[in-house]
């Protein structure tokens, strides 16, 4: 008797990080930790706009984006993600830290606002949270 086995190819279970920050050091910083997790495929912008650009190509799991920045602010992309990807997360940082930075965060469903200086350690901690990863 012959069998035909058939292999079932599992989906991609890579997921996708979008780091936003126009200070270089700092998104190279936040990219280095970031590419340490499992199965994570990790992607910088410079700016909100750019970020956006990118999501039309092909959506991310997560964010991670600066919240000053030129042009497009933090809070304003976190909107339009939010808006036109509403199953992505998000994570905000921020050196302004304020209530109203965080009522806008609560709002949006912002699943961690991080206050600079961030350790590398939190933002390794908040985004396997934020994926619903193990530590």
């Amino acid at each position: 008797m012959n069998q035909t086995l058939v292999s079932h190819v599992p989906p991609s279970s890579t997921r996708r990080i979008l780091v936003v920050e126009d200070e270089g050091n700092q998104a190279f910083i936040l990219r280095s930790v970031l590419r340490k997790l499992p199965s994570c495929e990790v992607t910088t912008a410079a700016s909100g706009e750019q970020a956006l650009r990118l999501f039309e190509q092909q959506p991310f799991d997560l964010l991670v984006t600066d919240l000053r920045m030129p042009g497009m602010d933090g809070i304003s992309l976190a909107q339009a993600i939010r808006s036109a990807y509403p199953k992505t997360a998000i994570i905000l940082i921020t050196a302004f830290g304020n209530e109203q930075v965080r009522q806008a965060a609560e709002r949006l469903s912002v699943a961690f606002v991080l206050d600079k200086p961030v350790e590398t350690s939190q933002v390794r901690t908040a985004a396997l949270d934020a994926l619903n990863m193990p530590r």
